[in-house]
């Protein structure tokens, strides 16, 4: 669907915006559950609350690559962050996008 940029310039929010961006992200039942893993993983805290990439190939069962590329939309918006360890990337959420992104959706 198209909206016309000349009506929809003063009509769109920056909120809208991020609001789109993060939902975008989030439209995937893959992405979503890969969200909940983190969240749920030790409770959110701590060293075991980050993974790699092998571990959610081996948890998913989908290949490498399609785990990798619903990461990098995930790392894209903001909702992963990444630090490497010697040859691996982990992943952890990014617990305080997640809990602006649940007020951003509370329209009131």
């Amino acid at each position: 669907m198209r909206i016309r940029a000349a009506h929809s310039q003063n009509a769109i929010t920056e909120r809208d915006q991020r609001i789109a961006e993060l939902s975008n992200a989030l439209a995937h039942p893959v992405r979503v559950a890969l969200v909940r893993y983190l969240r749920e993983k030790n409770g959110g805290q701590g060293v075991d609350n980050v993974t790699c990439n092998k571990d959610l190939v081996a948890l998913f069962g989908y290949s490498q690559s399609a785990i990798s590329q619903h990461v990098k939309i995930l790392k894209n918006c903001g909702l992963f962050l990444t630090e490497k360890k010697d040859k691996f990337t982990h992943y952890f959420l990014n617990e305080k996008l997640l809990a602006e992104y649940r007020e951003l959706i509370q329209f009131a």
